[in-house]
């Protein structure tokens, strides 16, 4: 019987979710998680190449290259996230991809020094917002889908199609 009452809340969840409308700032945030998976796609990408060429690099070095990967990929991830936020256009691929940009709260895009301290920034939270699931449960608590370094830094992200 309790299986048919969870089947009954889901049915009536179902429906309210048919009912519900996206706004602006759900589409920005759908589009921002689409566009992180797209840069960590490519850093995993990156990072491949780098694991299979310190491997032949590691073979005709008796395994001296190989014991430095685990420094190695920290390096390409930050080089990815300060060589494309740092650009001029200031953001990611997967943010180009996903047509979203990044402002502050003069609706300007970031300059480097501001960028490279969200960065500092957006590398601390994140990990200690997984441990405690702020990251994922704090853009659902409010209505603009901001995230935590967002408040801290003050800044937003805006369609551009």
């Amino acid at each position: 019987t309790d299986s048919f009452f969870i089947l009954l809340e889901y049915k009536k969840l179902g429906k309210k979710l048919k009912n519900y409308k996206l706004t602006y700032f759900d589409k920005v945030f759908l589009r921002r998680i689409i566009a992180a998976l797209l840069d960590a796609l490519i850093c995993f990408f990156l990072a491949s190449i780098v694991w299979i060429m310190a491997n032949i690099i590691g073979f005709f070095t008796f395994g001296i290259i190989k014991k430095a990967i685990p420094f190695i990929l920290p390096v390409i991830l930050t080089t990815y996230y300060v060589y494309s936020l740092g650009s001029t256009t200031g953001i990611t691929f997967g943010m180009s991809y996903m047509k979203i940009d990044f402002l502050n709260n003069k609706n300007q895009n970031l300059e480097v020094k501001e960028l490279l301290i969200y960065n500092i920034l957006f590398f601390l939270v994140i990990p200690i917002g997984a441990l405690f699931l702020i990251s994922i449960i704090f853009p659902l608590s409010n209505n603009q889908r901001r995230c935590l370094q967002d408040y801290i830094f003050k800044t937003k992200f805006i369609l551009t199609d």
